[in-house]
């Protein structure tokens, strides 16, 4: 079953993430997500999102923004087009 990003932004949390995780913060919805720790952000690399179960939905990043206390990261699902912006700490 193929997530969309709406329903990722409904179940995120990073309890069933993996065992090295940086934990970030969709900014539409406010729900925790989880990528890989060492993950990179180039524009229009794909990264691995991980839900609440584990689920693991590619996406691909659109914009890195950065800022002295955060990095902001536009991603984009390829299947359906759908858009968010994840807030990862420093």
């Amino acid at each position: 079953m193929r997530l969309t990003l709406s329903a990722l932004a409904i179940s995120l949390f990073a309890f069933a993430s993996p065992a090295f995780a940086m934990d970030g913060t969709n900014v539409d919805t406010g729900d925790s997500v989880t990528v890989d720790d060492g993950t990179t952000f180039k524009i229009g690399d794909t990264i691995a999102v991980y839900d609440v179960d584990g689920n693991e939905m590619d996406v691909e990043i659109q914009a890195v923004n950065e800022t002295d206390n955060a990095v902001d990261v536009d991603i984009a699902d390829p299947d359906s087009g759908e858009t968010a912006t994840i807030e990862f700490a420093k």
